[in-house]
């Protein structure tokens, strides 16, 4: 691992006190990989709009020394909105001020259903890829797949989000430890069909939408 790997967590609260007490939050799973690895560094602020978004953001979680960064999100989300923000506004700020931020995780259901959303992040700046889902999905379920994409990620060489085919297969290794047909979606509907990734490579002028590939890499190839 990188000796300058740093995680940004930017969480809305999941729910009220009311509702759960005792404020669940992914920051604790995450830093169970903190503590299992050397050089892995949270970063940890919360939002509830886009305003509080962007505060989060740039005045405080971007400054940070390490060179590797990638962004996690997480927030009840839909196809137009993650917390109480238009998603492809929140993902704006992103292009604007993530300058080191080589990768996005969006943990918000459906806002990978609007691939529009998904564009702005990696379109300028150094930003790479986005990870989304296309449905409503589980919140541990879920917590539990970006567990193992983010220890696959923090692993990865350093340039690999450049690559097309080395960003698959980093993805594609850390899906292949779940079965594919998981009712990770609150219908039912299996991990393969929930998840999304966008990419624009090194050198590339527009994006490009991964999923099939990833899909096929991770699962139908093996």
């Amino acid at each position: 691992m990188s000796e300058d790997f740093a995680l940004l967590l930017l969480e809305s609260p999941w729910w009220t006190p009311k509702s759960n007490p005792t404020r669940a939050s992914s920051l604790p799973f995450f830093q169970g990989l903190e503590r299992l690895h050397d050089h892995f560094n949270i970063y940890y602020s919360t939002f509830y709009d886009t305003p509080g978004f962007e505060s989060a953001l740039t005045q405080d979680l971007i400054h940070t020394h390490e060179k590797r960064q990638i962004l996690y999100i997480g927030a009840h989300g839909s196809e137009s909105r993650i917390a109480n923000g238009r998603a492809s506004t929140i993902l704006e700020k992103v292009a604007l001020y993530g300058g080191k931020i080589e990768g996005v995780i969006v943990s918000s259901c459906l806002v990978g259903a609007r691939e529009s959303n998904l564009w702005s992040p990696v379109l300028i700046n150094k930003t790479r890829w986005v990870f989304a889902y296309r449905h409503a999905v589980s919140w541990l379920d879920s917590l539990l797949i970006e567990l193992a994409l983010l220890e696959a990620l923090a692993l990865a060489e350093e340039g690999y989000a450049d690559d097309r085919d080395v960003l698959l297969e980093t993805f594609a290794t850390a899906l292949a430890k779940f079965n594919p047909l998981l009712p990770l979606g609150s219908n039912g509907e299996p991990l393969a069909d929930c998840i999304c990734l966008m990419q624009r490579a090194k050198y590339k002028r527009h994006p490009e939408n991964l999923t099939t590939e990833l899909i096929e890499q991770a699962w139908i190839e093996q």
